[in-house]
């Protein structure tokens, strides 16, 4: 089934002076845009390796694992960017092919998340037929695009389920600004848009509102890969987005790409084009987790959600950089490492069943400051 309903507010963005989506996806060649690599950061960086940091499984190029989902169980789910595969991965690290969606020549396959059990995939294919949000069955395979966006003027990235309620997900846009709200029935409109979640024109891979969280001060985080920001974005009693509010910019988060959350509300994120992981305490400090080999431009992460792997940071390697200049070359992997801090799972109405980790410990971590 394919929902075509969708509600733009605001108006078109040409009004704003822009270049147009169709022609920046193209101009772009698409795929290298959406991952946003700048200038000068192609390949691996060697320097301080990340000796903590342990491979559970490496991929087959063009499997490359651009997001994230974890079930109850422990099954990782990676959607395979340009691949357009969604690849389950055991605690051993054996892998499966749960589907694959077709995402063009130049698209990728984005953001992914589970909702009641099923995942729900942003499939940013820049073509008519298959762009916008897609419904998977893990067991199965069945697919069905339950929610189709324009290509010319949306790109849609991160995936959340939406916090308050059972039945939508929340999905960044990062070349609109913007952050949808698409139902499990296919309507979609836009939540927010405000620019702070827009990208820069002037940059190499025009990229803004990319990772999104829940956050346990009950707003919803979201990061801006251009900018090397992190918003909040206020969710007001009705579900709507209230004013956002900048909680940091700083270079040491350009290329700022999926994101997570632990319990005592410090953001993880992947810094895809410095290799490297950094965490935003509450105060907006910056620190190193992890960084350098054998982080291969990590796209997003994402904690444990059994007892066992409550601490546990589990890492995309996108090792899309190394993938233009040598597919040969590139090592796409999952990663994980310790953390010694829990992950923030919300129980709500729009996460199922809650969280099988627990939210009821805090622990501390020592990382590195970067200011």
């Amino acid at each position: 089934m394919t929902n075509d309903s969708t509600n733009r507010r605001g108006g078109g963005r040409d009004a704003r002076g822009r270049p147009s989506r169709r022609s920046l996806l193209r101009g772009v060649a698409a795929a290298g845009a959406l991952a946003g690599i700048p200038s000068g950061v192609l390949g691996r960086q060697d320097a301080g390796a990340a000796k903590s940091l342990e491979i559970v499984t490496e991929f087959e190029p063009p499997a490359l694992p651009e997001n994230l989902a974890i079930d109850d169980g422990g099954t990782v789910y990676g959607s395979m960017g340009p691949a357009g595969q969604i690849l389950a991965i055991d605690s051993q690290g054996n892998q499966s092919s749960v589907a694959t969606i077709e995402t063009g020549e130049q698209g990728l396959l984005l953001g992914v998340t589970i909702l009641d059990s099923v995942l729900y995939v942003a499939n940013a294919s820049g073509q008519p037929e298959t762009h916008g949000i897609w419904r998977v069955d893990p067991e199965s395979g069945e697919s069905e695009r339950v929610a189709a966006l324009s290509p010319e003027d949306s790109t849609p990235n991160g995936i959340i389920p939406d916090p308050t309620t059972s039945d939508a997900l929340l999905v960044s846009d990062h070349l609109a600004g913007a952050i949808w709200r698409v139902t499990t029935d296919g309507q979609a409109e836009v939540w927010v848009e405000d620019p702070l979640l827009e990208p820069s024109m002037e940059a190499q891979t025009p990229v803004g509102a990319d990772g999104l969280a829940a956050h346990p001060d009950g707003g919803v985080y979201v990061d801006n890969l251009n900018a090397g920001s992190v918003i909040r974005v206020p969710v007001n009693e009705d579900g709507s987005a209230g004013q956002l509010e900048q909680i940091v910019q700083d270079q040491a988060l350009v290329g700022a790409d999926g994101m997570t959350i632990d319990q005592d509300g410090s953001v993880y994120v992947a810094v895809n084009s410095q290799n490297k992981i950094s965490r935003v305490t509450s105060d907006g400090a910056i620190q190193t987790v992890v960084s350098g080999s054998p982080l291969d431009f990590p796209a997003d992460v994402h904690f444990g959600t059994t007892e066992e792997t409550a601490t546990t940071l589990y890492v995309a390697n996108f090792a899309y950089g190394t993938f233009l200049q040598d597919p040969e070359a590139a090592a796409p992997s999952l990663a994980r490492l310790d953390v010694d801090a829990r992950g923030y799972f919300p129980q709500s109405a729009g996460d199922g069943d809650g969280t099988s980790a627990g939210n009821e410990t805090e622990t501390g971590d020592a990382v590195e400051d970067d200011e």
